[in-house]
């Protein structure tokens, strides 16, 4: 039996943790198949750049006798522990690093507070039967679809002219709008979340549209050149609107030839648009909660790592 130890990794660590992890989600499909190169010098992902900077208490790596077996970490919003990372090498399957790796993430998440966990995995029989076991319970599967970008410029009209909208990216980059926002996340994750927010428009240079339902803002979406969401709504029909201003804001960016969406199954009208679209189903994800009580029939989710 193996002498597990979960630690800590600080900031200088990052870079081995990404390798680790692109090289064990290489082999699925929910993940981008450029992963999986051994390469000191590659540029990390921005998104862990950002939950280091930001949640740098939340990073893990399992270890035994100094052999790597495993790396996790999760971020914290509001009384939100979300599990952005959880990947053990295979070679080390069934030894029990998953296991302590998200044990240390729930006492983390105990220690700061928090009342709900949520985490966003591949569809995997190991990685939910950890979660299982773990007190945690499926909530509901989300689509990941590729959409040509010529096939995106046809929709996404057809979808943002369901509702009045615009392009706020000034107004938010200027702090206007902020509390519609937070509003909008509280009614659809429970959360508030700026710095993810401020991140989306200033490091990741994506474009931000809002929606309007009557006389009130009900709807924000992202869109931009390498990310599609995040888009939610305080109704349905707002939130597929913002699914078209994301489409459309990311053609007007220059995506790249395929556009990467994820839909959760409840919100049935974006999954129907997207497939009368000509988008392709090329895997599918599973969120588990505990603690947690949320519809997810109203959003379009942005990197699995930060939904």
């Amino acid at each position: 039996m193996a002498k597990i130890k979960v630690r800590r990794i600080n900031r200088e660590e990052l870079a081995g943790a990404a390798i680790l992890r692109d090289v064990v989600a290489a082999e699925l499909a929910a993940y981008p198949a450029s992963r999986g190169t051994l390469d000191l010098d590659m540029e990390i992902d921005p998104n862990l750049r950002h939950l280091m900077a930001h949640d740098p208490d939340g990073f893990f790596t399992a270890t035994d006798h100094e052999e790597t077996l495993g790396f996790a970490a999760a971020h914290i919003r509001s009384r939100q522990c979300v599990l952005s990372e959880l990947w053990v090498l295979p070679q080390h399957h069934g030894c029990g690093a998953g296991r302590a790796l998200l044990e240390r993430i729930i006492g983390y998440g105990e220690r700061s507070g928090v009342r709900e966990y949520l985490a966003v995995v591949p569809a995997e029989p190991a990685i939910q039967a950890l979660l299982l076991g773990l007190s945690f319970r499926a909530l509901t599967p989300v689509y990941q679809f590729s959409l040509a970008r010529a096939l995106a410029a046809e929709l996404a009209p057809s979808l943002a002219r369901l509702l009045p909208g615009r392009d706020a990216t000034t107004d938010l980059f200027n702090r206007r709008g902020q509390a519609d926002i937070d509003r909008i996340d509280r009614v659809t994750r429970n959360i508030t979340r700026e710095v993810d927010h401020l991140y989306w428009l200033k490091e990741r240079r994506l474009k931000a549209a809002f929606v309007q339902q009557g006389a009130r803002i009900a709807a924000y979406a992202y869109g931009g050149a390498g990310q599609i969401g995040p888009v939610a709504g305080s109704t349905p029909d707002a939130a597929l609107s913002g699914l078209g201003w994301a489409l459309q804001l990311a053609v007007e960016s220059g995506a790249q030839e395929q556009l990467e969406v994820r839909v959760p199954a409840p919100f049935a009208a974006a999954i129907e648009a997207m497939l009368d679209g000509g988008a392709r189903l090329e895997a599918t994800l599973m969120i588990y909660g505990r603690g947690l009580a949320l519809a997810f029939d109203r959003s379009i989710l942005g990197p699995a790592c930060l939904p």
